[in-house]
C-alpha cells in the first residue's frame, strides 16, 4: 500500500471529512485562524511524529498525534439560539464528546490507520500569542498511524520485486545464499 507524499494529503483529506460535521461554521488549520472566524468551529492540528512501531504501508509509518480543537465564542444572552441547551461551556463539551466518538476508528483515505481517540480536555491556544479570552476552547487528542511514500512493492515504475532477502555481514554473495533470511515476499495476485 502506498502512503501520503505530502503532510497537505493527510490535512486536507481529514478537513474534507471536518466540513461534512453539519453544525462546524468553520473548519481549518491550526494555528492558521483568522481574526473573525464564526463559530461553532473545528481546527485540526498535526502536532508531532515519530516512527510506528507497525508497519501500514508506505516508505516509512509514522504514529502522529493530532489534536481538533472545538471552538465556541462566548455569547451574550441576546445571541443565544433558543434551541440550545446550556451554557457556551456546556455546548463546547457537549461538541467535543461527540468530537471524541466521531474520531474513534475514523480512517482518512488509504495508507490510515483507524485514528484512536486519545482524550479531551479544556484547552487554551498554545502557538500565536493571541489567547482568544472569549472563546471556550476544548481540545479532542487522537493518534493515527499514516504510511509515507511508497511502498517498494507497489511502485509502478520499479521493477516487480517477488522476495527480499536479507544477509548479515561478513557472511553475504552467492557462497552464502543458503544463510539468508526471507525478510518479505510479495502476495500473489
Amino acid at each position: 500500500m502506498n502512503g501520503v507524499l505530502y503532510l497537505d494529503d493527510y490535512q486536507n483529506a481529514v478537513l474534507a471529512e471536518l466540513k461534512k460535521i453539519p453544525w462546524a461554521v468553520t473548519v481549518g488549520i491550526y494555528p492558521e485562524l483568522t481574526a473573525d472566524f464564526q463559530t461553532p468551529a473545528i481546527f485540526f492540528d498535526v502536532s508531532q511524529w515519530s516512527r510506528a512501531e507497525q508497519e501500514n504501508g508506505g516508505n516509512v509509518t509514522l504514529e502522529l498525534t493530532n489534536m481538533l480543537y472545538i471552538v465556541r465564542h462566548f455569547e451574550s444572552a441576546q445571541d443565544v439560539d433558543e434551541n440550545e441547551i446550556g451554557s457556551t461551556e456546556t455546548r463546547v463539551r457537549n461538541a467535543a464528546l461527540k468530537i471524541s466518538d466521531w474520531i474513534h476508528g475514523k480512517q482518512f483515505g488509504p495508507g490510515t490507520a483507524p485514528a484512536v481517540f486519545e482524550n479531551a480536555e479544556p484547552m487554551f491556544w498554545q502557538k500565536g500569542e493571541d489567547v482568544r479570552p472569549n472563546h471556550a476552547i476544548w481540545g479532542v487528542s487522537f493518534t493515527q498511524r499514516l504510511a509515507v511514500g511508497l511502498d517498494p512493492f507497489a511502485e509502478p515504475d520499479a521493477p516487480l520485486l517477488k522476495e527480499f532477502w536479507m544477509g548479515i555481514f561478513p557472511e553475504v554473495g552467492v557462497a552464502h545464499k543458503d544463510d539468508y533470511v526471507l525478510v518479505a515476499k510479495a502476495e500473489d495476485n
